[in-house]
């Protein structure tokens, strides 16, 4: 379903170092100070991260385990995707950020046949020392008062919220529809959110193992074991555009100039190995790769911040929205401008366009001019 490789990896697949090589070459910043609260709704096997850290010649980062509602933190056995994804992002955010002074991973229980996301949601905010933090989960329900609540406090207290975008290719319109981005039987939520960062996914392609950034295009599998796969993006039908998205061109994009548009970056979402299950390892795709290594980006730009004797981030979409907008866009971004994330369901939206669209947002970081810049 993808090209092959081009990570030092087995099978080309993409580990540690790689994402730095290819997207802050050069850049000498680790993280150091910063802690990044990763959103989980599982468990996961520290030997699966020690292993990855040795792997890929990464330093150990301490981890911090925040248990909720419950939870014993013992990974289900019968949803081995959920371990999939806890070990996957505590290992993209060690490989974007291998300084880091802790990752503190919030667990939610699994077993109660239903996730309560605010609860996690609510101790991050309480931790507001951790001033980066990701999430590769959705969960149905749709928009709500209390979660936006949450949302709101952590950006006022300068922590950054990364979430994915979804991995369902375009979200069709209406909050009924068949992949509405609103659609509260869905597991959507919270990509529409115009309170937090959402991350769509691509495909990268790097001159080799180690090696730098070649080319990318928006990450689409098609039809995947049974189901459409791909970088999801769209238009929200329950939030208005913000003002920081207002003025953005969405002639060539398909996007609406009067509500909400997702998502609003991209990172790498294809090609990438994980070390999870207490001992395997698996190729994944996903924009749930994309989310930890925005927020690893995200503890940079903080390093960076705090040591000049300025506040951290915070909540970055009316920046990011001002530099897309700005002369200087090409060269803080990738502008992602070959590939869709359409479907049958939607076979006209959306496709990558210069500048912003509803596959990879503005598109993938350029290095220290992008943190510079942030």
């Amino acid at each position: 379903a993808t090209p092959s490789g081009t990570g030092s990896g087995s099978g080309g697949t993409f580990m540690g170092y790689d994402f730095r090589d290819a997207y802050l070459p050069g850049v000498t910043l680790t993280g150091a100070g910063q802690m990044i609260g990763l959103v989980q709704f599982d468990g996961f096997y520290a030997n699966d991260i020690t292993s990855y850290e040795t792997a890929a010649g990464l330093p150990a980062v301490p981890l911090q385990t925040v248990l909720l509602d419950s939870f014993n933190g013992t990974p289900t056995m019968s949803a081995n995707s959920g371990n999939i994804e806890v070990s996957l992002d505590i290992e993209m955010a060690i490989s974007m950020a291998p300084g880091l002074s802790k990752i503190v991973v919030f667990e939610g229980n699994p077993n109660s046949g239903y996730f309560f996301p605010n609860d996690v949601l609510n101790a991050m905010a309480n931790s507001n020392t951790i001033s980066q933090l990701s999430c590769s989960w959705g969960w149905s329900g749709g928009p709500t008062n209390t979660t936006d609540t949450l949302f709101k406090k952590m950006a006022a207290q300068g922590q950054s919220f990364f979430t994915a975008s979804g991995d369902s290719d375009a979200f069709t319109s209406g909050s009924s529809s068949t992949n509405g981005a609103d659609n509260p039987s869905l597991a959507d939520t919270p990509a529409s959110s115009p309170y937090i960062t959402t991350v769509g996914g691509t495909t990268l392609t790097t001159t080799g193992p180690g090696g730098s950034w070649s080319s990318e295009t928006v990450w689409n599998w098609g039809l995947h074991s049974g189901s459409y796969v791909g970088s999801s993006g769209g238009v929200s039908s329950y939030y208005s555009i913000p003002t920081w998205q207002a003025n953005v061109s969405m002639a060539a994009n398909g996007g609406s100039t009067t509500q909400r548009n997702i998502p609003d970056v991209a990172l790498t979402a294809d090609n990438v190995l994980v070390n999870n299950g207490n001992g395997s390892s698996t190729t994944v795709g996903g924009t749930s790769c994309a989310a930890p290594l925005w927020a690893g980006l995200a503890a940079l730009i903080n390093q960076q911040s705090v040591t000049a004797g300025r506040s951290t981030i915070g909540f970055v979409n009316p920046a990011i929205y001002s530099l897309g907008k700005s002369t200087n866009y090409n060269a803080v971004f990738h502008d992602i401008t070959t590939g869709n994330n359409v479907w049958p369901s939607s076979p006209n939206n959306f496709y990558a366009a210069s500048g912003y669209d509803l596959c990879t947002g503005w598109g993938t970081p350029a290095g220290q001019s992008l943190i510079t810049a942030l």
